[in-house]
């Protein structure tokens, strides 16, 4: 970056603009050093939680090489995504990531590596939310989860029901009558799920 210039627009060019340690190419990756471990993360989420979650596709922060991410919508949204999904992974819009980039691992007193939560008790723990609502607050929930789940394709409709029976049985079971959803299928799905 050479700093040669004024900005031409200074509202684009500086109050629009997402710095954070945490933009680097492939093959760049930070040190170990536990503040700039804290800050990767922090100027981010302070970059998205100030401009949103379309920061990085504004033209003063966008990179050269094209983004495979499933940014969509929100406050400063440049109209360019298609379909509805926004997360990852997904099993209607797959999206491929490239193993070459994954971060390297260090020799410390043992390694440091991306990798998975070995058991992340998402069950458990969203049935764990569910029984501390109150009556009014779960009946709530169950009318808005089934209603928006009755207009949902019949497969995605029923993984999620399993997902809700599995985190407890009455919940999955409410959020189904309202979605009209095949409870002895919802109950099959679950079967088959670990927490």
């Amino acid at each position: 970056m050479v700093l040669n210039r004024n900005v031409d627009n200074f509202f684009q060019e500086t109050e629009q603009v997402a710095l954070a340690p945490s933009n680097l190419i492939a093959g760049i990756e930070p040190s170990e050093d536990r503040l700039l471990q804290g800050r990767l993360f922090s100027y981010a989420d302070t970059q998205m939680y100030r401009i949103g979650a379309n920061a990085g596709s504004l033209p003063i922060n966008q990179p050269r090489a094209a983004v495979n991410n499933g940014n969509q919508d929100g406050l400063l949204n440049p109209g360019r995504t298609q379909g509805m999904v926004n997360y990852e992974p997904s099993r209607l819009q797959p999206r491929s990531s490239t193993e070459s980039a994954r971060y390297s691992q260090l020799t410390l007193s043992d390694t440091t590596q991306q990798q998975s939560i070995a058991r992340e008790q998402n069950f458990k723990q969203a049935g764990d939310l569910y029984r501390a609502f109150s009556k009014n607050e779960q009946r709530d929930l169950v009318n808005s989860f089934g209603q928006s789940l009755s207009v949902a394709d019949d497969q995605s409709k029923h993984i999620i029901l399993s997902f809700l029976y599995k985190a407890d049985a009455e919940y999955g079971s409410r959020v189904a009558k309202i979605a009209k959803g095949d409870l002895t299928r919802v109950k099959a799905l679950a079967a088959d799920l670990q927490d």
